[in-house]
């Protein structure tokens, strides 16, 4: 399915700021690819400080309802995997994955 598809933007990382991206480009009914590895950067912290309406949540349980609301959009699609690579130049852009998937995008 994935890589029999255009995507207009891959986002690579699937934890705050990239689920932010996509909400965005999916609100303006771009095509999303948003990959992620499932280990974001804030994985040992046990709580987010400083996060207006979540402070002292636990990063995963605001990373899952934020994932909850993007997926919500039916030109997002979501790919649980890992980006080894990553190639091109603007509008023509290539990703390939640990599992081998090569994917393309405009950006």
């Amino acid at each position: 399915m994935y890589d029999n598809k255009q995507y207009d933007v891959i986002i690579i990382g699937g934890s705050y700021a990239g689920l932010s991206a996509a909400l965005a480009l999916g609100r303006a009914r771009r095509n999303v690819l948003l990959i992620d590895s499932g280990k974001p950067c804030n994985r040992s912290a046990p709580h987010s400080h400083n996060f207006l309406t979540h402070d002292g949540s636990v990063p995963a349980e605001i990373s899952k309802v934020g994932k909850q609301q993007v997926m919500a959009y039916p030109s997002i699609d979501f790919l649980d995997d890992l980006v080894v690579a990553a190639d091109g130049s603007d509008l023509n852009f290539a990703v390939t994955t640990s599992a081998g998937l090569k994917v393309s995008s405009r950006k």
